[in-house]
């Protein structure tokens, strides 16, 4: 078969599978959060060190595995290393037994995260390329109904199984088991268009302006993922079996947009998509978050994640549409820059959640996601003859 008649279905769907696995296992992880801090007797502001501890070992897994591995080993190889690191990596940080061996936790974890994200987004985008389709809207709702069904999972975890150590193992042996269905049915080789190692240079301004907004977008995202657990269970005395809620309505709003993202983007064009539902977002959930209501809270959460849902496909998208660079570079650049946020964000969250509470990190989270639509706006504008 030659490589332009083949549909790469196969290929798609287990790279979709992929993400959703890694995200539903994290949404776990995160909704055992004030669990762990409390059996650790840690604050937010040692929670927030952890997770730049993440980032920066995320940080250099990513270029190294955009760089190197990829190049040399393939993309579907690349995953697979992440997957083998990541397996088991939720049930060591709720195993470790104080705070130092918490901290070097979070190396391994970042490391796998840092093979798997930007290389399941490469192999999106080369089969992008491929078919001549809009597939990435539809890929970033597998990390929202990961997010979706492990926030509900965790519930039922919590619920029936008092150690979580054994929930993580359990779920450390499906993604260990699922490594061998990957390695058959992942991207092949001849399919990916850049096979020689690059050297590091320092991506073009524009590349850079859109790595940047992605900065922002993973600084603050982490919000939602890590603190709203906890923000509920303490601000709002929700039960902590409650803690995912906000997580689950936002993942659920993410889901629907993104299922119907390229019906979106055909119809109403990435300036509506992309900017002003991400600024109308923002003012959305500012104004529930005022209201201290946690129903109103769950429906502006619910909106948030439909409006801001393909806001990371749509900068994607433009940069590899205008980069001279290949495909996994491109998306390597972007992704680092993206996952650079948690070098400096959780611990600025930690910080600022410490000292001004975790409710104005909520205000914060809303600000600045209307500042990354109108950014958008603005980057959508001056390149508007390379937009379709």
């Amino acid at each position: 078969m030659k490589v332009n008649d083949h549909n790469f279905n196969k290929e798609r769907n287990a790279t979709f599978i992929s993400a959703f696995l890694m995200m539903f296992i994290i949404s776990i992880y995160f909704v055992h959060i004030p669990w762990n801090i409390d059996r650790l007797d840690i604050s937010e502001s040692e929670l927030g060190f952890g997770l730049f501890v993440f980032g920066i070992s995320n940080f250099f897994s990513n270029q190294i595995s955009g760089r190197i591995i990829v190049p040399k080993f393939g993309t579907s190889n690349t995953v697979i290393l992440g997957l083998v690191i990541f397996c088991f990596c939720p049930l060591l940080l709720i195993s470790v037994p104080n705070y130092n061996y918490f901290v070097i936790s979070w190396i391994p974890f970042g490391i796998a995260i840092g093979c798997m994200v930007p290389t399941l987004n490469t192999q999106i985008s080369i089969v992008e390329t491929k078919t001549d389709k809009i597939i990435l809207p539809i890929f970033q709702a597998s990390y929202s109904t990961g997010s979706l069904f492990g926030s509900i999972a965790a519930a039922y975890f919590i619920s029936y199984i008092s150690d979580p150590r054994i929930t993580f193992f359990f779920l450390g042996t499906i993604i260990f088991v699922y490594v061998f269905i990957f390695k058959i049915f992942g991207l092949k080789r001849e399919y990916e268009p850049e096979k020689e190692i690059v050297k590091f240079k320092l991506p073009k301004k524009i590349i850079l302006i859109y790595g940047f907004m992605m900065m922002m977008n993973f600084a603050t995202i982490g919000i939602i993922l890590d603190w709203t657990p906890v923000w509920l269970t303490r601000d709002l005395s929700a039960p902590l079996f409650l803690g995912g809620i906000l997580l689950i309505f936002f993942s659920i709003g993410e889901i629907v947009a993104r299922l119907m993202g390229s019906r979106l983007l055909n119809s109403l064009g990435t300036y509506i998509v992309g900017g002003y539902f991400t600024i109308v977002s923002g003012i959305v959930l500012f104004l529930s978050v005022l209201t201290m209501n946690l129903y109103f809270i769950i429906f502006g959460m619910l909106l948030f994640g439909f409006g801001t849902a393909n806001f990371i496909a749509i900068v994607i998208r433009e940069a590899i549409r205008i980069s001279d660079e290949s495909i996994n570079i491109t998306v390597s650049n972007l992704i680092t820059l993206g996952f650079s946020g948690f070098i400096f964000g959780p611990v600025a969250v930690g910080y600022l959640a410490e000292y001004f509470g975790l409710t104005f990190n909520m205000y914060l989270l809303s600000i600045i996601w209307g500042g990354n639509g109108i950014a958008l706006l603005y980057l959508m504008n001056i390149n508007k003859p390379k937009i379709n």
